[in-house]
């Protein structure tokens, strides 16, 4: 699914301020901490319905991983072989 940017203004002291504490409690960073804000508001205000299709298209519109063969016999340990086969 494609992401958008937002932008917001915060008065330079308090973000350097929460940016700070943030860090020195090494528990989150101010990214992970609005990520999870935005979460909360998208999950209360976008109905169900509305969720579910919205990931359902993301599903759909993901391309799909590559298969990964395992290392044939005499290969080094680690070395991994990727088939762009088309089934």
């Amino acid at each position: 699914m494609e992401k958008e940017t937002v932008s917001l203004g915060i008065e330079a002291e308090r973000l350097e301020a929460l940016t700070f504490y943030l860090q020195k409690e090494k528990t989150s960073s101010l990214q992970k901490e609005l990520m999870k804000i935005v979460e909360e508001l998208y999950e209360k205000t976008v109905p169900t319905d509305v969720r579910e299709y919205i990931e359902a298209r993301a599903r759909r519109a993901a391309p799909p991983k590559p298969k990964v063969k395992p290392p044939a016999k005499g290969k080094t340990e680690g070395h991994v072989e990727r088939t762009d086969a088309k089934d």
